[in-house]
């Protein structure tokens, strides 16, 4: 029974996630060894998303922040601000798809920096080639160039940068989102196609796609670990 509840929800992933999420997911558990049963983890906008499970457990101590309190966090905070974290508390900070939601992702870097412990790490993901989305609200994508630059001005050294899929990955996820658009009956039909799709995606791995001036150049969203 547990068996086929996984494939089961192995299956439903398949065509209700997005490619993102998926290599967020893999990324995020390639990550599991920086944590440690001393560690203090404060979780900006951590709800509970894809089918990566967090190692609270594994932790001296998990700390779920949001901005939005009917979110049910153990802080209620704006990254932008947080004067309720005390300078160099924090042994990680885990920020997955959230500075495209903060107005001045530079003055939040600059807090991150302030509540990180010395050797402390920042791991974030943000979007690139993806729609609009609020929560509450949607304010830029940045350039992995972008990323290096702001990193380096608030203090903080990139130790990996990652960047989450190409042409045929950001194609893979259009064509989802475009299938989810769609009335019922149409949606179904098209459903046919997502596992050629998916298997295209697997092109972007390619050197021949990353060394190509115009594919390589279509960036899905960028995984970054930075070290204070």
């Amino acid at each position: 029974m547990i068996v086929s509840l996984n494939i089961m929800e192995k299956i439903k992933k398949f065509f209700s996630a997005t490619n993102r999420r998926n290599t967020l997911d893999k990324l995020l558990l390639s990550h599991l060894y920086v944590f440690s049963n001393e560690s203090i983890v404060l979780d900006i906008g951590g709800r509970s998303r894809g089918l990566f499970n967090k190692p609270k457990d594994k932790v001296k101590k998990w700390i779920f922040a949001d901005i939005e309190p009917k979110h049910n966090p153990d802080i209620v905070l704006d990254v932008m601000d947080m004067k309720n974290v005390a300078s160099d508390s924090i042994d990680i900070i885990l920020a997955t798809e959230l500075f495209e939601h903060v107005a001045k992702p530079e003055t939040g870097l600059k807090e991150c920096l302030r509540v990180l412990k010395k050797g402390g790490l920042l791991i974030l993901s943000v979007p690139f080639l993806y729609r609009v989305h609020a929560d509450p609200f949607d304010f830029q994508r940045w350039t992995d160039k972008k990323w290096q630059q702001e990193l380096e001005i608030a203090g903080l050294k990139i130790d990996e940068l990652i960047i989450m899929g190409r042409y045929f990955s950001v194609m893979a996820d259009n064509y989802k989102m475009f299938i989810w658009s769609m009335p019922p009956i149409l949606k179904y039909l098209l459903y046919i196609l997502v596992p050629i799709a998916e298997v295209l995606s697997l092109l972007d791995r390619c050197n021949c796609i990353k060394d190509n001036k115009i594919l390589g150049s279509f960036h899905g969203g960028y995984f970054i670990k930075a070290i204070k």
